[in-house]
């Protein structure tokens, strides 16, 4: 019996260090996801161009206000015109924790973040979200 007790034991604990580890693996995709928000958002508050085109690769495809953009030149053409990426704009940009969702399987992930922009002049919500697909 104790024999059994001491089995179940030692599998139980290497079952946990198993979980464990895996969630410390996970916990490092999920802050390196967590990154291309935080890139995106510092980008958008600071007018960065080259910042915001960072976070896409060069045949990336973004979806917005009905239209495809296809590659960088053409996302980069579709910030410049963007509200954030104008001069007499002061937004800052954030997202509150409980608006941003990842989901990582494998080599794979979905990042999720609904952008808020604050209009520093006026001290009011300036743009809530715009739906697009990367």
């Amino acid at each position: 019996m104790k024999r059994a007790f001491t089995a179940s034991l030692m599998l139980a604990l290497c079952l946990l260090a198993k979980a464990v580890a895996a969630s410390e693996e996970n916990a490092d995709d999920f802050m390196q996801i967590h990154g291309i928000e935080i890139t995106f958002h510092q980008a958008g508050t600071t007018k960065n161009l080259d910042l915001m085109l960072s976070v896409f690769t060069d045949d990336a495809t973004l979806s917005a206000g009905g239209k495809t953009y296809v590659g960088k030149e053409q996302i980069r053409g579709y910030w410049q015109a963007a509200g954030p990426f104008q001069t007499q704009n002061q937004w800052v940009a954030y997202t509150p924790a409980f608006r941003i969702k990842y989901d990582v399987q494998g080599d794979k992930a979905h990042l999720y973040f609904e952008c808020l922009y604050v209009d520093k002049a006026k001290n009011a919500m300036q743009h809530t979200r715009t739906p697009m697909t990367l």
